[in-house]
């Protein structure tokens, strides 16, 4: 037989929707959709970066092969602009959409790839 007291089975259920509540994701999560656009547009943005610094890591003219990785990149700040302006404080990964774009900034900046940075700060205006 059961010792457990009448009243704390009552509570039971409200118990378990508490604890199921109290688990998952924090609110206001991209919804799935948007949170793959972000994953694509990130991906996009940190593979571009990856290939400068790999191609900027020999002597030449690199002109040729920045403006392809540029190209690349442009697009995936579009795609991540895209998702800006649908809710710049959705969380993705814990960080915000905001702080995502201006991380984003930061990376294009530093790998060599000023159009895509410059296009997705004036597509989000993010400083």
């Amino acid at each position: 037989m059961s010792a457990i007291p009448p009243s704390l089975r009552l509570l039971a259920p409200s118990l378990l929707v508490l604890v199921l509540a109290g688990c998952g994701p924090t609110p206001p999560q991209a919804p799935l959709p948007q949170a793959k656009k972000l994953d694509t547009a990130t991906s996009g943005i940190s593979t571009a970066c990856g290939n400068s610094y790999r191609v900027m890591a020999f002597p030449g003219d690199h002109r040729r092969d920045l403006a392809m990785l540029e190209v690349s990149a442009r697009s995936s700040a579009r795609t991540l602009a895209g998702v800006y302006h649908r809710n710049p404080d959705w969380l993705y990964q814990g960080e915000t959409v905001t702080q995502i774009v201006r991380d984003s900034r930061s990376y294009l900046q530093e790998c060599g790839l000023p159009s895509a940075e410059a296009l997705l700060t004036r597509l989000t205006r993010v400083r």
